[in-house]
């Protein structure tokens, strides 16, 4: 108990230090923890300049409305004006309302492109699978005018091969899909290119998450969301 109530004051230490700290550009990530009995949603927001949380939520990623009431006093507070997220969609419209510059992580960009690719080459007519490489070495380069040069592949496709559902999408409409998806978001592929300070990856938000979620295997699951927060916030540092 006396290691714990160290953990809780150390926490609240951390919390009263990063307040009122600036930081111009974070990383946010969700996770999930176990506590009082399930697996709970956890927000991670970091600075990613120094690769330290700033806080921790109780929010799901994956609702955008809860991810912007969580955010938005914490950037009006501390003046965050870039944030570097996966490719989630949920975090597109939050950081459109937010008004944020949006680097998306090109870990998991390239990951599922290259997936994607792979997957489709299997069942495109051999035509096209020069068309599905060419995107990926596109995505590789990240050239200013990158999105250009999707669009103009994406003309090269025959009429009517978007709009489709169901049996009848086909992977030459999937290659467009992804093509044009990738054309639509291309800026926020490219922010670290001009915005000093932002990584082109989240890698130190999942950094800190990983000791994170190490730390909790180690407690037999959290009771509350305060001792969960405190532990969780504590085990991000790097604080043993």
């Amino acid at each position: 108990m006396s290691i714990w109530r160290d953990v809780q004051q150390r926490a609240e230490q951390l919390e009263r230090e990063r307040f009122w700290k600036p930081v111009r550009v974070v990383g946010v990530d969700g996770a999930c923890v176990r506590g009082w009995g399930k697996t709970q949603p956890v927000l991670v927001v970091v600075d990613m300049g120094t690769g330290e949380p700033v806080t921790v939520g109780y929010v799901d990623e994956k609702d955008p409305q809860a991810v912007k009431r969580f955010l938005e006093p914490l950037i009006q507070r501390l003046g965050i004006s870039v944030i570097v997220t996966d490719d989630l969609s949920s975090y597109k419209p939050v950081v459109e309302a937010l008004q944020l510059e949006h680097q998306i992580c090109q870990f998991h960009v390239r990951r599922w492109v290259g997936q994607a690719v792979h997957e489709l080459k299997a069942t495109l007519p051999p035509e096209w699978s020069g068309v599905a490489e060419e995107v990926r070495q596109i995505l590789h380069d990240l050239p200013v005018e990158g999105d250009k040069r999707l669009v103009a592949i994406s003309r090269q496709f025959p009429p009517g091969s978007t709009g489709r559902a169901g049996s009848n999408y086909t992977p030459v409409d999937k290659l467009r899909s992804m093509i044009l998806r990738l054309a639509e978001n291309w800026a926020r592929f490219r922010v670290f290119d001009w915005q000093e300070g932002v990584p082109w990856t989240n890698n130190p938000t999942e950094q800190v998450i990983g000791r994170m979620k190490m730390r909790a295997r180690t407690v037999r699951g959290y009771k509350t969301w305060s001792g969960m927060a405190s532990g969780l916030m504590v085990a991000g540092v790097g604080v043993a």
